[in-house]
């Protein structure tokens, strides 16, 4: 009996070990085998724009997914082209992607809406403002319906940097090619008097070099990172153009076969605290590239008062006739505007 009783608890405690390890081996696998995921970056892989807010993103996510999850960022452009990373975020080519809605503006019109002259005074500001927007408007979370929008950042206002000529007034801009944003950015500048040339950024640094452009707008954040400021050497300080929207998106494939955990880590690492996390890391890279072009002994004009309501009085029609055409098409144009403009006065205090 003695015997019977022995081998009985011997076969349960195998029996007990047997199952407690096919417990534990999903457990060790899922910590071996993380969900791998490809972001796809215009910027170079030292911009800071790259290190102090992409891959500061990229491993809160990691932490937040408790290592379950390992993203691997493709910086310059080198998994695909920022003019191309929407459409290679749908079909899967990378996983998430920054995008510039502003390159397809008929494909995002409403979003167009926060590219407007002189809406944000700063990145941070801006890029809150934007994903309250995303969050309040159904018409333009319906823009990003191919893919699973995660964030939205902005640049600080864009100035004007020129190779040969100082810009004091419009009038100094007559005739000058200079590289845009997209179409906002190109109905600003031609009614400044320029005529403007589409180009993304990573492009802008041969066209100044070659001659074929004579200058660009642009934040001085991302000059020295794309070697603009390398070619460029005159530059306004005041202008306050308009800030240009970017959206970090994830393909909608991809989204919807991750376990709910690991959905709720990106959202918990994006919305709102992307969108400070990107606006304070562009505001603060302003400062090093000024210097920077100081230090090489670039010149800086201020646009005076007097001539600022000039150009604020010659962009004005751009805004009105955006929530003209806008509103032609059944959408709620006029109530955008005005909560962007709430918006920024919001975040601004």
């Amino acid at each position: 009996m003695e015997k019977k009783r022995l081998f009985i608890t011997c076969v349960l405690m195998c029996l007990i070990l047997f199952f407690a390890g096919l417990l534990f081996i999903p457990a060790r696998s899922e910590a071996k085998n993380p969900i791998k995921l490809k972001l796809s970056i215009a910027y170079p892989a030292k911009h800071p724009l790259t290190v102090k807010a992409f891959e500061v993103w990229a491993k809160r996510l990691e932490e937040c997914a408790n290592g379950q999850v390992e993203v691997t960022l493709f910086p310059g452009g080198t998994l695909s082209k920022i003019k191309e990373n929407y459409d290679a975020t749908i079909a899967g080519v990378c996983d998430i992607s920054m995008y510039v809605p502003a390159y397809a503006a008929g494909r995002f019109p409403l979003s167009n809406a926060m590219n407007l002259p002189m809406l944000f005074p700063s990145s941070t500001v801006a890029s809150l403002a934007s994903w309250d927007l995303f969050e309040k408007f159904p018409e333009i979370r319906k823009e990003y319906s191919e893919t699973r929008l995660l964030f939205f950042y902005f640049t600080p206002p864009y100035e004007i940097h020129t190779v040969k000529k100082p810009i004091n007034v419009m009038e100094d801009l007559k005739g000058l090619q200079i590289r845009t944003a997209g179409p906002i950015s190109a109905k600003l500048i031609t009614a400044l008097g320029a005529s403007p040339v589409a180009i993304s950024m990573p492009e802008a640094y041969l066209g100044l070099q070659k001659g074929v452009l004579d200058g660009l707008v642009s934040p001085y954040g991302p000059m020295r990172g794309f070697k603009t400021a390398n070619v460029t050497y005159n530059h306004t300080v005041n202008a306050n153009l308009f800030s240009n929207a970017f959206c970090v998106v994830m393909n909608l494939k991809k989204w919807n076969s991750l376990p709910q955990n690991i959905q709720k880590a990106i959202e918990e690492v994006s919305g709102a605290k992307a969108s400070k996390l990107f606006g304070n890391v562009f505001d603060k890279i302003t400062g090093p590239d000024i210097k920077y072009m100081k230090k090489k002994g670039d010149t800086f004009t201020t646009i005076s008062p007097e001539e600022k309501k000039r150009w604020t009085a010659a962009i004005k029609g751009i805004r009105d006739k955006w929530v003209k055409d806008m509103t032609a098409k059944g959408m709620p144009a006029e109530k955008i505007i005005s909560e962007m403009v709430r918006l920024s006065d919001k975040y601004s205090d």
